[in-house]
């Protein structure tokens, strides 16, 4: 029998279909869910949240880890920062001009931010250029999402159809349509290693259940200067498992708030 869990209970009601999608196939936003910028904090209508899906896994990390991402912070956050932007801006210009052949170009000759989208074209161009652009359906770029049973927040980077995979013998009934994916962009120096993204994709996945989203799987996408790269999908149980293990150490210090 497939494992269910906490965060799939509204997904499973009988009747269910997918929700909150605009003309063209992509996510509706959630109706009053608001970010701020750069503190990240979350509101939905004047509910503030307590804490982001970041937040609830760095509890988890040492503070040998935590002094080692804060020393290394001037060099990765502004690539990180630029290459997401690159992103969302490439993914939303294609789903307003999908037969511009040239968005990667218009990007880097951008008004605003064309001279820091040049200091890291190394990193910019792989990443948008890359194939499977063309072989998935994107339905979501830089997407604010949250649940209020558990009262967390956080936006994820992308989610797409891909056809060319399975669906899943665990798929609700009411599920329809090809393969969905949850992925995650990660950012990586010349030669850095990568790390196992499951917890914080399969925390996305639990809020968008909530919002009555499912997804079929992650993945991650490892862009380094040079080259990008896309993960194996990883099976929605794992993500959710790996998210299950870090929000109950979580919940053990923090809660209730």
């Amino acid at each position: 029998m497939p494992m269910t869990f906490p965060s799939d209970a509204a997904a499973h009601l009988p009747g269910r279909c997918f929700t909150g999608m605009e003309a063209g196939g992509w996510l509706a936003p959630i109706p009053g869910l608001a970010r701020s910028d750069p503190d990240h904090c979350y509101w939905l209508g004047d509910h503030l949240f307590p804490v982001s899906i970041t937040g609830v896994l760095a509890a988890g990390k040492s503070s040998y880890a935590m002094a080692r991402i804060a020393a290394t912070q001037a060099i990765w956050q502004p690539r990180g920062t630029t290459c997401h932007l690159a992103l969302e801006l490439s993914l939303k210009t294609q789903r307003a001009t999908p037969r511009c052949q040239h968005r990667q170009v218009q990007l880097l000759e951008h008004p605003q931010h064309g001279e820091v989208f040049a200091e890291y074209a190394d990193w910019v161009e792989p990443l948008l250029g890359h194939r499977r652009w063309q072989e998935v359906q994107v339905i979501a770029s830089e997407r604010p999402t949250c649940c209020l049973v558990r009262n967390v927040a956080g936006t994820y980077d992308t989610a797409y159809l891909d056809p060319a995979l399975p669906i899943p013998c665990d798929r609700p009934s009411w599920a329809a349509g090809p393969a969905r994916v949850l992925a995650d962009l990660k950012t990586l120096a010349e030669g850095g290693s990568t790390y196992c993204t499951r917890a914080q994709i399969g925390g996305y996945m639990a809020l968008e259940s909530s919002q009555g989203q499912w997804f079929d799987y992650g993945q991650t996408i490892w862009c380094r200067p040079g080259r990008t790269q896309f993960s194996a999908p990883y099976s929605r149980r794992e993500c959710l498992l790996a998210w299950a293990a870090a929000w109950s150490h979580y919940t053990g210090a923090h809660r209730p708030f």
